[in-house]
């Protein structure tokens, strides 16, 4: 304890007013040697080896108010999820520093209700105070909801139980925006985003979710960089000071970081902040922002430091949280002391999106229009409406369920999507009328579903749309939809020496895994004898394959066809002995049909 206690009071000691005073402008310092930062330059590359072997977008490290690392895509907007709390949060002490909101309020008091199933009288008398320590005791449903800690209705008293569960998180802006009069997203604008001098938020990049069959409160989905996070959370690490304006008294930021609940032994919980509590980061009293993925905006506030982790959800990316946790502890290990006075700073450069365009507005016309999601000529059930509206020589895409992107013309015809980095192909009706946009991967299931149905016409015509225009990630699935229109056309001696020359081009691994994928999307969309005819192909290309055989068992069991079941499991077992659930599909069909060997 005296080693921390000295260890920290050096960091005291050695800010002086430069380091204390050391706030990003228009844009991020960074430092220009990390030893001048207190770090060791060998200990923090073994950190970025570490992280370059992780499923991370994005990962920045801030010491002394600059940038120690930036490694990844730092200025490319990420889903926030679960980190929005954290923001909502931050506005809620904006108001009550003022004296504009009563936090002793209960729902009773604010008038609130919910529908289809109303609040029990119970449930009323929760307090804004018990809505923000996520401890209502209304365990109702909510939209947008990951985890849920859910007990019977009216089971627990306000203040009583922790409860992870949206709808305290959800409502809780409703009531923000009730008594204050504000938007939320307008409102972290107003008092965070121009005063903290985001480089990337906008207030586009918000949006409400509705799902009005579970509750009329939507939740509040925010896009942002790690860049400017990391300026969310240095307002944090700094006592809700920057530069020279106080933004939130350090009142506020102490209680709404502070410990109210115990979730594990690794977090608790606070006014929507995780607080660390394992001792190698308590001991800095870290706490953190937090959302789906393991995004996190870590504030360390004894050694000013925030460290920012962003994942790339869109493709469905997330940091295992062990290992971000070790991951953040090496950081911390390499560190030796506080920065020195004067370091040498330089602007922390961030590339930008290659593929924004800005092209005349005459070339965007055709898209203007809400149209379905995926186009009807695709032969899919339409999930949502897609709004396109024209912006300054771009498009501005809009959709319910995921908000606002901007679209951009490439030379090749697509659209592509700034953050995300979808890319949109033109589908065109059976008169070359545009019919709407769509991604890949609905094209190639259209594709798919024409081939099942025995339109192959159709399937060729859907599979040129994407033909030559897509990238490599995208060239062996689409090489696999093809084959498989070969089989369902009746060629599989073709779809057979197809897939044998995609092993040759491709990782043979690969290519039987997107055989497989495939076919699981025809069994998801109750296509089972089609998917049994692409599990046999995949058997006859890679009959030395486990996963394989497995999944053939899987296509002949769905289909009610026990015996042939049976003997692919058997297969597979042969060449994986350790296949515990082939073993338990045995057992289960031999139970329930008495075969016997």
């Amino acid at each position: 304890m005296v080693v921390l206690f000295i260890f920290l009071m050096a960091f005291g000691a050695g800010f002086g007013q430069t380091a204390k005073d050391r706030f990003p402008d228009d844009g991020w310092m960074r430092f220009t040697n990390v030893e001048e930062a207190g770090f060791d330059p060998a200990k923090l590359e073994a950190a970025r080896t570490t992280w370059e072997g992780l499923p991370s977008s994005a990962f920045l490290v801030i010491a002394d108010g600059a940038v120690v690392a930036a490694w990844g895509d730092v200025g490319r907007r990420f889903m926030c999820h679960s980190v929005r709390k954290s923001f909502l949060s931050a506005l809620y002490g904006i108001y009550w520093d003022r004296g504009e909101i009563e936090l002793n309020k209960t729902l009773a008091n604010l008038g609130i209700d919910d529908e289809p199933d109303p609040l029990l009288e119970t449930e009323k008398q929760a307090r804004i105070l018990d809505l923000l320590k996520a401890r209502s005791g209304v365990f109702h449903p909510a939209a947008y909801a990951g985890r849920t800690d859910s007990r019977p209705r009216g089971s627990e008293g306000p203040g009583r139980f922790f409860a992870y569960n949206n709808w305290d998180f959800n409502t809780s802006a409703t009531i923000l925006m009730q008594e204050t009069g504000e938007d939320v997203f307008e409102a972290f604008d107003k008092y965070f985003g121009r005063p903290l001098k985001m480089e990337d938020w906008r207030v586009s990049d918000g949006y409400y979710h509705y799902e009005r069959d579970k509750s009329k409160y939507p939740a509040y989905p925010f896009r942002m960089s790690a860049r400017d996070a990391a300026r969310f959370g240095l307002l944090f690490a700094r006592g809700g000071m920057w530069q020279n304006d106080r933004i939130l008294s350090e009142h506020w930021v102490k209680r709404s970081s502070a410990l109210y609940s115990i979730d594990n032994e690794v977090f608790g919980y606070g006014f929507y902040w995780w607080i660390s509590r394992e001792p190698r980061f308590a001991k800095y009293g870290m706490y953190s922002a937090q959302g789906v993925g393991n995004q996190m905006i870590a504030v360390l506030p004894q050694i000013d430091m925030v460290i920012v982790n962003r994942a790339n959800t869109y493709q469905g990316e997330g940091t295992p949280m062990r290992k971000l946790l070790d991951l953040i502890e090496e950081v911390l290990e390499a560190r030796t002391g506080p920065s020195v006075a004067n370091p040498v700073l330089a602007p922390l450069e961030v590339g930008s999106d290659p593929k924004i365009t800005k092209v005349s507005n005459d070339r965007l016309t055709e898209f203007i229009g809400e149209w379905k999601y995926p186009p009807e000529s695709l032969g899919l059930p339409s999930l949502r409406e897609f709004q396109i509206t024209a912006g300054q020589g771009h498009l501005v895409g809009y959709t319910p369920t995921r908000g606002t992107f901007r679209l951009y013309l490439q030379d090749d015809g697509t659209l592509h999507e700034e953050d995300s980095y979808v890319r949109y192909f033109p589908v065109r009706n059976d008169k070359d009328s545009l019919a709407g946009i769509a991604d890949v991967g609905f094209i190639m299931e259209g594709a798919l579903t024409a081939a099942s149905g025995g339109d192959d016409n159709r399937a060729a015509r859907l599979l040129r749309v994407v033909e030559g225009r897509l990238g490599r990630e995208e060239t062996l699935p689409f090489e696999v939809v093809n084959v498989v229109v070969d089989l369902f056309g009746g060629n599989g001696a073709s779809a057979k020496r197809a897939v044998q020359q995609l092993s040759e081009r491709f990782n043979p691994v690969e290519v039987e895994r997107w055989v497989n994928r495939i076919g699981y999307r025809l069994m998801r969309g109750g296509m089972n004898e089609r998917a049994l005819e692409l599990f046999e192909l995949n058997t006859r290309v890679f009959p030395e394959s486990w996963k394989a055989w497995d999944k053939l068992g899987e296509a002949h069991f769905n289909l009610g066809h026990k015996e042939e079941a049976v003997n692919a499991y058997k297969k597979s077992l042969e060449l994986n002995p350790d296949n515990e659930p082939a073993k338990r599909m045995i057992a289960r069909i031999r139970e329930d049909k008495k075969i016997k060997n």
